[in-house]
Parts: structure tokens; C-alpha cells; sequence
């Protein structure tokens, strides 16, 4: 085994989330690789400050937040030191892997983040910068696996559960930062969570992360907390069309040099604007567009509650892709089919929503430990909450608004 070395004199940071956060040495050599340094350029939701100004906060941030979050879980538990470093570590790197705008664009890059990141953690992916590759180095000086590390980041973690529990599970490190962290940026208070007070209640049950009954009312706002900034912020409409929008330059980029992405993927925020912005004409509309707010705007929506012949209609289309359907009604129109952009917003919601609805969650209840949802009706109301979808959206200039909505009335009903 290898040694660990003394505890060093590391930094305390000051953040409007956690107050005065103190790093040790492991976390300030890992703050200080490229890897984590290219995080400070990539916003943390992406282009939702185009809804909410406040949100300009960065990954870097937010890996700072969870490992701290790591740390002080690591210390109420009591856990070796170990696999407190080990937590620490995976808190620090888990989203190094993350493309331009977080997740606005990584539905056309050739891998996940979490594939990325993994590459990273164990040095088989190097960024064009100097000091790039040395994180495997860094964590083996301290003692922690690499390996350990990109398991525990992609739930492939086979040793102890509740070290997994920390990192990835329905009431993690990563949640309880970015909830509180996101929320506080843009300014919503229903994201606002008693962090502290749910560290507070955490012990060790049979192996597993569990919650004393009485952190029940705080397990319950965070769940709360997270339906509504899923809702609210991440999912938000005007986000959505935003990040379609980055999405299609991206992807004619992508065309026009015949790659796959991967000249994309390691840059930050303003390298890909500038990247559209000298590519082609459409993705340089598209960036304009963006910095200056001109986004398309909505000609027909179909949400799921609706009684119509729409939406009948919408599911009769269903196994069309957004590019057919774009050129049909561009045909239609009469009109460039880059002015068109369908957005079927339920296909993002069928991936989020199964996620939101789990809730392995345990709870210390005397002798016993029992699933949350058995003992919190909130939580089963919550569990069979059916969120209003928008299913079918199209997007057009302001300018074409009316002859879009005549050309999709059109389309779906002959």
C-alpha cells in the first residue's frame, strides 16, 4: 500500500455557496492542472443565463463545491483518510470531462462526458496545454487510485457502497452543490436546501449511506427543490431553443470539416464562438444570434395535455426525425430550412424524468432502515407527478412566425 503523506497546509477559498471553503494539498494540486483550470471557461447551465442573467457561474466552481461537499461528508462520517482522499479526488474531477456550454451540445459530439472525464482521470486523453496528463501522477502521490477514481465518477465503483452513495446516487455530493449553487446564481429560491443539516443526519447503515428520520423534512425539500429547477431552469423553454440553436451551428461546423466533433470538444465557451463564428455563414448567424439575444422564436408548440387533433397528429410523426421534418416544412414555407428548427423537448425529458423519479433513498427508522418514499407522502406524490411537456415545438426568426405556423398547420393537417 502506498504511503499517505501528512495532511499539508493547503488554501481556504471564499464562495457564495459554502462560505470559506478549505482546500488541503491534494485538492490545491489538482485545482492547479489544466484540466480542471479549462472548467473556469465553461458555464455551469450552459446558455440558461440567457434566462436567468445571474447564471454566469462556471464547472470550475462547481467541482470546487463538490469536493468540499466531499470533505465535510468525509469528516461527520469519520471515514479513514483514504477514502476521505479518494472522495475528495472524485469530487474535484467528475465533470472535467465536459464539452463547450456543459450539456447544451453533447448530443452531437462523439462521446459523453463522463467517457471523457474518465479518459482524463486516467491519463489517456491530454488537452493542447502544457501540464496536461499529470492528474494520474497527482492522485497516486496521495495515495488514490485513478481507477478508483473514474469508477466511483461513473458508477462502476465495486468496493465500498457508500463511497458510491457520496459521488453518484439520488442524494450525492454533486446534487447538494449544484442545487444549492445553481439556485443561488439565478436567483430562484426554490433551488435554496438546508445542505448542512442533511450532512448532519448522514451515517453509515450495512454499508450504505442512510439518513437519520429526523433529516426526513430536508431530504424532502431537496427533492422538491431539484423537480423545480429541472423544471424551471434546466428545462426551461427559452433555454431549450437556445442551446437548439448553438446545437445546429455546431453541427453544420461539424459539416463543413468533415470531422466528428472532436476539434470541438476541449475547447471552452468563447473558443467556440469564435470557431462558428468563422466557419460558415449560418453558424456565424447562429452566434450573433446568441450574443445578442435575437433567438428564434416559437410558431407552434404541441404539449402533451392537449386535446386536439394536434396532438394525435404529433404522434402520428413520431418516428420522423427533426431534420425530415424540417425540410418538409420547409418546402412548404417556401422557405431556407435553416430557418426552421423543431424541437421535440419530450425526447429530453423521457431521458431526465426516469432519473427524477427514483428515489434510493434509505432511512434510519429505529432498527431499521427503510426506503424514503415509504414514510413520505410528499415523496409518492412527487413520484407520480406527470409533468406538462411541450412534444412538439417549432422555431422560426420572429419575422417568419406566421408563415411557419400556416406551413406546420399545413403539415399536420393536409
Amino acid at each position: 500500500m502506498l504511503k499517505l503523506p501528512k495532511e499539508d497546509e493547503g488554501k481556504i477559498i471564499k464562495d457564495p455557496v459554502h462560505g470559506f471553503m478549505d482546500l488541503n494539498k491534494m485538492q490545491v494540486d489538482l485545482l492547479s492542472q489544466p484540466e480542471l483550470q479549462r472548467m473556469a471557461w465553461v458555464k455551469q447551465i450552459g446558455l440558461g443565463l440567457l434566462v436567468y442573467p445571474g447564471g454566469h457561474h462556471t464547472r470550475l466552481e462547481h467541482c470546487l463545491g463538490t469536493s468540499y461537499l466531499c470533505k465535510k461528508i468525509s469528516e461527520k462520517l469519520e471515514l479513514p483518510l483514504q477514502e476521505k482522499r479518494l472522495l475528495e479526488a472524485s469530487g474535484m474531477l467528475h465533470d472535467i470531462g465536459h464539452p463547450p456550454f456543459s450539456h447544451s451540445i453533447e448530443d452531437v459530439m462523439e462521446r459523453d462526458h463522463m467517457e471523457a472525464t474518465k479518459d482524463l482521470v486516467l491519463g489517456k486523453e491530454r488537452l493542447v496545454a502544457e501540464g496536461s496528463g499529470e492528474i494520474p501522477q497527482i492522485l497516486e502521490k496521495y495515495g488514490v487510485n485513478p481507477v478508483d477514481v473514474s469508477k466511483l465518477i461513473t458508477g462502476e465503483y465495486d468496493g465500498n457502497g457508500y463511497l458510491q452513495d457520496i459521488i453518484s446516487s439520488q442524494m450525492d455530493a454533486d446534487q447538494l452543490d449544484y442545487l444549492s449553487r445553481d439556485a443561488h446564481h439565478t436567483g430562484v429560491s426554490y433551488g435554496l436546501i438546508e445542505t448542512d443539516w442533511i450532512i448532519n443526519v448522514m451515517r453509515i447503515v450495512d454499508g450504505r449511506l442512510s439518513y437519520l428520520e429526523k433529516g426526513v423534512d430536508g431530504l424532502e425539500d431537496c427533492i422538491i427543490a431539484r423537480d423545480h429547477m429541472y423544471s424551471s431552469v434546466y428545462c426551461h423553454k427559452t433555454t431549450s431553443i437556445a442551446e437548439k440553436m448553438l446545437l445546429r451551428a455546431v453541427e453544420r461546423h461539424i459539416d463543413e470539416m468533415g470531422g466528428s466533433g472532436g476539434d470541438v470538444f476541449w475547447m471552452t465557451d468563447g473558443q467556440l464562438f469564435e470557431v462558428l463564428s468563422r466557419s460558415n455563414s449560418f453558424s456565424e448567424d447562429i452566434v450573433k444570434r446568441l450574443r445578442t439575444r435575437r433567438l428564434y422564436k416559437q410558431a407552434y408548440n404541441v404539449k402533451d395535455t392537449d386535446n386536439s387533433e394536434d396532438l394525435a397528429k404529433v404522434v402520428d410523426i413520431g418516428k420522423r426525425s427533426e431534420e425530415q421534418i424540417e425540410k418538409e416544412l420547409s418546402e412548404i414555407s417556401d422557405l431556407d430550412k435553416d430557418l426552421i428548427i423543431v424541437n421535440r423537448q419530450n425526447e429530453l425529458t423521457v431521458e431526465l424524468e426516469p432519473r427524477l423519479r427514483e428515489f434510493d433513498i434509505r432511512i434510519k427508522k429505529d432498527d431499521e432502515v427503510v426506503p424514503l418514499e415509504e414514510i413520505s407522502e410528499t415523496v409518492r406524490s412527487l413520484k407520480r407527478k406527470e409533468p406538462v411537456k411541450n412534444i412538439f415545438s417549432v422555431y422560426t426568426p420572429s419575422e417568419h412566425r406566421n408563415d411557419v405556423h400556416e406551413a406546420v398547420r399545413e403539415y399536420l393537417h393536409g
